[in-house]
């Protein structure tokens, strides 16, 4: 009987013990896993890819709408995405007169960005054109052929590669969702200050995509008179979980992504957000378009930030537009997009 007490004292004691260890390296696994798994998502998500890569050759006179189009095959619509975009004829907006000009980032002189500065008319606003992630810049045809319609419609612009992009200066290897990039913006609208002496509320800004981060310039600087958002990022861990959701991975992934990217980056992805321009324009407009079947960037990003307008009572313009995906709709849409973009920024712009 003493026997088989000891028998079932040792079991217990040897069957703690591996609890014990279990604990003790799960303890040690369980950071280990989450900073693997964030770095992994983070990595794949923030990578930049510097230059122009094929749309290198683009120029404001000289550019097409050539593509691989890899990117758009795992999607159901690709073949419709792809046609808008070749059978656009963008022959009637190659700009002939553009300036080469350099800038530096509000507040960080070692930084050089460079861009394509087009002035029709010495008298009109402009607007500061900013791009998205991953291959991507100034030379990007969406980039070229919203600087086409606004050129078309006596509207000034300037539209630049931000920094680890096209002829841009390299200080990085990850894309910090604005919240280092909105220094750029501020840097764009203090050139133009400075050596195009417009003044505060003629200058407006766009962005499309993954640069609607740069929102945050229109939050902090008030000398900004007016935004259009196309299929804009306005709230990196949701599009981290959408991402996460269509890819078929478990969405609390999300919460690593972010601390780890955060990590990379050296500033926390979500210490400020887009969102703050919904909250600071105060009377100046918005205007925000979305694709309704947009898969990349959900638009939630936009209905989010509308309501948010809306709470605060202010001037905010929607163009939810069906049956597109991302930045569709300046290519299926063209004319009427031009119109929209080119009234916008007329009517809301001082002169």
């Amino acid at each position: 009987m003493a026997e088989g007490k000891d028998k079932t004292k040792m079991a217990f004691r040897f069957n703690s013990s591996k609890i014990k260890i279990a604990i003790i390296l799960t303890t040690l696994m369980l950071p280990l896993g989450y900073i693997g798994i964030g770095y992994m998502v983070a990595s794949a998500s923030l990578s930049v890819n510097p230059g122009c890569g094929m749309w290198s050759n683009n120029t404001p006179d000289n550019w097409t709408t050539d593509d691989d189009w890899e990117s758009f095959e795992p999607w159901n619509d690709s073949a419709e995405r792809i046609d808008i975009r070749k059978n656009l004829d963008v022959s009637n907006y190659q700009i002939e007169s553009y300036e080469n000009v350099s800038f530096s980032p509000r507040g960080d002189g070692e930084i050089t960005l460079r861009g394509w500065y087009v002035e029709v008319d010495v008298n009109a606003p402009v607007v500061i054109l900013t791009h998205g992630m991953p291959m991507n810049g100034k030379c990007k045809p969406e980039m070229l052929l919203m600087q086409g319609y606004l050129t078309e419609g006596g509207i000034n612009t300037l539209s630049f590669d931000l920094r680890n992009y096209g002829e841009s200066d390299v200080v990085d290897d990850y894309f910090a969702v604005g919240q280092i990039e909105y220094k750029d913006i501020l840097g764009a609208y203090d050139w133009l200050i400075s050596e195009k002496e417009y003044i505060p509320g003629q200058v407006g800004m766009s962005a499309f995509s993954a640069g609607g981060g740069a929102a945050i310039a229109f939050a902090e600087e008030p000398g900004i008179g007016a935004m259009w958002l196309d299929s804009a990022v306005l709230d990196f861990p949701l599009l981290v979980k959408n991402e996460l959701g269509r890819l078929g991975y478990p969405e609390f992934f999300a919460g690593p992504a972010v601390r780890v990217g955060g990590w990379l980056i050296g500033v926390e992805l979500d210490a400020r957000s887009p969102m703050e321009a919904a909250t600071n324009a105060g009377d100046r407009e918005v205007f925000l378009t979305h694709g309704k079947e947009d898969p990349r960037v959900s638009i939630i990003h936009s209905e989010n930030f509308e309501e948010e307008m809306n709470k605060e009572k202010g001037n905010v313009t929607t163009w939810y537009v069906s049956e597109r995906g991302h930045v569709d709709a300046i290519w299926g849409e063209s004319s009427e997009y031009k119109s929209k973009l080119v009234s916008f920024f007329e009517l809301s712009l001082d002169k």
